[in-house]
This record gives structure tokens, C-alpha cells and sequence, in this order.
């Protein structure tokens, strides 16, 4: 099993927790290597991350320092799932829908342990002929064994948890710029490092994570609009 995931959320747990301070290098990757008994190219995965997400820099010869903490403001709210598929030119393609077992990393997100049942569902929505957002969704599957028999592709995924008995209560979410991986960009039909918002979402039953999303959304075509009493 693959390690740079738990290295890189441990690491930004750090650096969000100010474990390193301002100004100052963090740990070298062969530093990195030795306390968690890793190859040092697995390090480097998960500085390499760190960086593309905009939580470290690099500078040559003086080695890897912390951003700081990203400023948090606003209110926000997405259109929901349902709003979109209503429309008649969009549509919502289920690149993979399949079980699978926790990483490291999500294990930590969903509070479960690595190797529990997780559902990961990858979708991609479209208008016309332009992809617009790129949806990696992991959901604890001890929550909603039969979620894969629906039809993910005209279904919201939040209303089927809930009509499964599963109630959703509270929705963490953030949203930040990022440079589009090879991967994303692909699929997005944009060059690579391509400018777009990520936004992360947490969603929780109870006390309890049921769902956590990530969704890469071109910069170009959309504008995250709001009205709130000041």
C-alpha cells in the first residue's frame, strides 16, 4: 500500500497546526525518509503535492518552506446536484463507480481504518460539448451498502444517502485555487497547469464523516455567486 498519503496528511496537519514555523525550511526529504522509513522519492510525492496544493515552495538550494495559513472568508453555497441535471444541456458521466479499500489518507478523512470498505465514485459533468467539473467522491460504504446500485449518473448522490436512512446534517467544505494535474486536465480538455478551483467537501451524518468530495472545476467557465446578510 501506497505510504505518501499518510506522510502528506501528516504533513499538513503540521503545517495547518503550525508545527513548522514561517520562514524556515521544513525537514529535508532524506529527513523526511528516515522518520517514516520511506524511499526518498516517496518523500518527495508528498512535498510534490504539497506544493501543487499550494501548502509549501520550494526555493533552490535553501530547500522547502510553508506558505502560512491560508486566509479563510466568506460564505459559499454550490448549486445542488439536482439543479444541474435539470437543465437539458448538462450531463453527468460516471467515469468509475466501484468499492474499495480506505488508503491511508481517507482513512483518515472518514475516521475509519485503512483497508475499510469505502465507496469512491469518479463522475465528470458536462454542457454541450465542454467538460466543466471533475468529481472524486469516497463514502463510507458500512453507511450505504447498496449506493452502487442506483444510477449515479441522473441521481444526486446526498438526496439517494439520505432516502437510504442516512441523515446529512452539516457539510463542511473549502474552496481554493490550484494548477490543474495531468490528470484533471485531460479530462477537462485544458493544458496542463491550467488554472481552476478545487473545492473539498466533508459531509457528515451525526457526529459521524459519511462523504468526502473533492471537485476540480474549470475557473474559466464558472463564478461562485452569493447573498447573505452582512
Amino acid at each position: 500500500m501506497a505510504k505518501y498519503p499518510l506522510i502528506k496528511t501528516t504533513l499538513k496537519d503540521r503545517l495547518l497546526g503550525g508545527h513548522y514555523p514561517e520562514g524556515l525550511p521544513l525537514p529535508s526529504e532524506p529527513q523526511l525518509a528516515r522518520e517514516f522509513e520511506v524511499s526518498r522519492m516517496t518523500a518527495r510525492r508528498a512535498i510534490d503535492e504539497l506544493e501543487r496544493e499550494g501548502y509549501v515552495y520550494r526555493v533552490q538550494g535553501a530547500g522547502t518552506f510553508p506558505t502560512g495559513k491560508r486566509f479563510r472568508q466568506g460564505v459559499f453555497r454550490v448549486r445542488p446536484f439536482k439543479e444541474w441535471a435539470r437543465h437539458p444541456d448538462h450531463r453527468t458521466t460516471v467515469l468509475r463507480a466501484m468499492q474499495i479499500e480506505a488508503t491511508p489518507e481517507i482513512a483518515v478523512i472518514l475516521q475509519i481504518d485503512p483497508g475499510d470498505p469505502v465507496i469512491f465514485v469518479h463522475r465528470l459533468r458536462t454542457a454541450g460539448d465542454e467538460a466543466l467539473v471533475i468529481e472524486k467522491r469516497y463514502i463510507n460504504a458500512r453507511m450505504v451498502p447498496n449506493l452502487l446500485e442506483r444510477n449515479l449518473a441522473v441521481e444526486s448522490i446526498h438526496e439517494t444517502m439520505v432516502s437510504m436512512g442516512v441523515p446529512l446534517q452539516r457539510v463542511e467544505q473549502n474552496l481554493e485555487a490550484v494548477n490543474l494535474r495531468q490528470e484533471e486536465a485531460d479530462l477537462l480538455r485544458v493544458p496542463l497547469g491550467t488554472a481552476a478551483f478545487l473545492l473539498r467537501r466533508t459531509t457528515y451524518s451525526e457526529n459521524r464523516r459519511a462523504s468526502y468530495a473533492n471537485y476540480w472545476v474549470r475557473g474559466d467557465r464558472y463564478a461562485f455567486q452569493d447573498t447573505f446578510e452582512p
